[in-house]
């Protein structure tokens, strides 16, 4: 998942937030509780990781940069297959 695919997914599921869409621009307001686990769910199907629970915070959702930074952070703790 890169910066452009979060930002068009954004763009395209939250239709009322017409502004531009920084990496920096927040999200809160945009995304609602349904739509904030719906974006999860993106985030898990595009990155490949799971977001456990006990991660689960809004804060971690709250811009793009966030949300990315988040999903890296969560590749580098999967512990590799053997």
């Amino acid at each position: 998942m890169n910066e452009s695919k979060l930002r068009t997914y954004l763009k395209g599921r939250f239709a009322r937030y017409s502004e531009d869409l920084g990496a920096d621009s927040s999200l809160d307001g945009i995304v609602d509780s349904l739509g904030l686990f719906e974006l999860v769910e993106f985030v898990e199907s595009e990155s490949g990781v799971r977001i456990p629970m006990a991660d689960f915070r809004p804060a971690r959702f709250s811009s793009i940069r966030e949300i990315l930074a988040f999903a890296d952070e969560l590749r580098g703790q999967e512990k590799p297959v053997r």
